[in-house]
């Protein structure tokens, strides 16, 4: 006799087991509602304007906290006013990610998966361009809430980074976050023209040229959402 006979189950309700499971894995597996929908409502946001403040923690390099304003329009346009402070990864800062969403794209379910408590679905976006930046993405989404909390790209102009995203204890009406932390590597050497020279440096040389994990954090407050703002603001 089959095992699962013998254990009193049926033929109807092994069935039925089954068939539920593979339902259930059919929704995990179909990215694409959920993909759509975050798009959406990236799509509410025309421009904003921010206060932003900025700490990066880089191991042979001391950075005072900078703050500064920041102006964004979808889909890349980015514009940061503050003087003397290049170390900006000026594509994810407007929190354009939907900028990954632009050109035709394969969307394929990965896992589910917690982060930091939160179960989240894992999506893998796969460029259909091979010629642009962006290799490939994942992002772990909480389905629930239907925003991103984590964006890992393969860029073929900086390598691997990783985007944290952080969302104030009130929902604000268009899913703003209202912190960013940028993980990747660096050394003295690709940092931007400039940035050595403006900062104070460390006397300990040991790790000097070796690629170190750096992390950057943007605080955002005071958007100012759909004001209208021209391309002229971001020529000047």
């Amino acid at each position: 006799m089959v095992p699962f006979l013998k254990k009193g189950y049926s033929f109807l309700t092994l069935i039925l087991f089954f068939c539920c499971l593979r339902a259930e894995a059919g929704i995990e597996e179909n990215p694409s509602p959920l993909i759509d929908s975050i798009k959406s409502r990236m799509n509410l946001v025309k421009d904003y304007t921010a206060d932003i403040k900025i700490k990066v923690d880089v191991a042979f390099i001391r950075v005072p906290v900078k703050e500064g304003l920041l102006y964004y329009k979808s889909p890349d346009k980015v514009k940061l006013v503050n003087k003397g402070f290049a170390m900006l990864p000026k594509k994810g800062m407007g929190l354009g990610v939907q900028e990954v969403f632009l050109k035709p794209y394969t969307a394929i379910w990965i896992k589910r998966e917690k982060l930091n408590g939160i179960m989240t679905e894992v999506i893998r976006i796969v460029p259909s361009d091979d010629q642009g930046d962006v290799v490939l993405a994942t992002f772990w989404i909480d389905r629930k809430k239907q925003l991103i909390l984590k964006v890992d790209a393969v860029t073929r102009s900086s390598g691997s980074n990783t985007i944290l995203f952080s969302y104030p204890s009130k929902p604000n009406p268009f899913d703003l976050p209202s912190r960013l932390t940028f993980k990747f590597e660096v050394t003295k050497n690709t940092l931007p023209m400039g940035v050595t020279g403006d900062f104070d440096t460390p006397t300990d040389k040991k790790n000097n040229g070796k690629p170190q994990k750096a992390s950057l954090t943007v605080d955002y407050a005071n958007f100012r959402v759909n004001t209208g703002l021209t391309d002229n603001v971001f020529r000047q």
